[in-house]
């Protein structure tokens, strides 16, 4: 379960979609391709992060 959390935490930063679309380029996608995979992918996450209920952690320092 760590490690599934580092996973999404490490998914949040911008560097590491950037990271990824420049391996898939490297590896023969073309920069369009692997643009158009991001924006899949992210929004995906958009929506998943929807259905998400919130950390209970988080939601006890609401004020």
């Amino acid at each position: 379960m760590v490690q599934m959390k580092k996973t999404t935490q490490r998914l949040k930063e911008p560097s590491t979609w950037a990271g990824l679309a420049g391996l898939a380029v490297l590896f023969g996608a073309s920069v369009e391709e692997a643009q158009a995979v991001a924006n899949a992918v992210g929004g995906l996450a958009g929506l998943v992060a929807v259905f998400m209920p919130e950390n209970q952690s988080n939601a006890q320092h609401r004020p």
